[in-house]
């Protein structure tokens, strides 16, 4: 049997970060996966006497190691396997102004898209090369500005007729998906199952991890290429003292 490609993996929620059981668990797919790494290795005891070479050796602790790189971005996956905490509804949106908006009033409101309410300033630019604005508590004078954290800008009247960039977030609490990391306590951890599965020319290759954990997630953007999550994880065994099965055609 040989098999070429990625394959494909899935997870499943067994454990939140606090502890609790996941009464029905919801299995989530990490998509376009580029690849899968599965290392297991154990440390390696040796007994020596006098002679150049070991007269026994012996196995002590074992580790799986695994590691997932994938390009679908979706809440649910982060949040079961790694965060371990609740998804809710709500998708926050950056605006990264291009095109400037002339201060034709010593105030200047800006109005998020219909549905939409404004969510937090960050900042304004006094020019397209990115020269910051400074942000004052009141009376502002020539380069500064004032703001009440609900859309409203107000400006010198010296600054009035010049062209401001205005980089906002707005909010929707009916789309998307919004997670907010909470601070948990240490040593507690989320655990999830996970499932790859490998077919090729009729055979099939699956291997599942009954019980793992994620400890490291990645992701690097890069000028002029795809972002590529990238997760670490460990293996453990579950509370059957089951640790990974084995399948396969041949």
């Amino acid at each position: 049997m040989r098999q070429f490609g990625s394959g494909v993996i899935w997870g499943t929620g067994l454990q939140d970060a606090f502890g609790s059981a996941i009464a029905l668990p919801t299995p989530f797919q990490l998509g376009i996966l580029q690849d899968v790494s599965i290392d297991i290795s154990y440390d390696e005891k040796t007994l020596y006497g006098t002679n150049l070479f070991a007269q026994d050796v012996a196995r002590g602790k074992g580790k799986i190691a695994l590691k997932a790189k994938f390009a679908n971005i979706n809440a649910l996956p982060f949040a079961a396997c790694f965060f371990g905490q609740s998804v809710l509804s709500g998708l926050v949106t950056s605006v990264n102004d291009t095109n400037g908006v002339i201060v034709t009033a010593a105030a200047v409101v800006v109005t998020p898209p219909t549905g939409n309410t404004f969510f937090a300033n960050l900042g304004v630019r006094s020019d397209a090369n990115g020269t910051p604005m400074i942000r004052v508590a009141s009376a502002p004078t020539t380069g500064q500005y004032t703001t009440d954290g609900n859309g409203s800008y107000t400006f010198a009247a010296a600054d009035v007729g010049k062209t401001v960039f205005i980089d906002y977030q707005y909010f929707n609490s009916s789309a998307g998906s919004l997670l907010t990391v909470r601070n948990t306590q240490m040593g507690m951890a989320p655990f999830f199952r996970v499932d790859i599965s490998m077919q090729r020319n009729n055979k099939v290759l699956t291997q599942t991890f009954n019980k793992v954990t994620a400890s490291k997630l990645g992701m690097s953007t890069k000028q002029d290429d795809f972002l590529i999550p990238e997760l670490d994880m460990t293996a453990i065994a579950d509370d059957s003292g089951n640790v990974y099965k084995w399948s396969s055609s041949e």
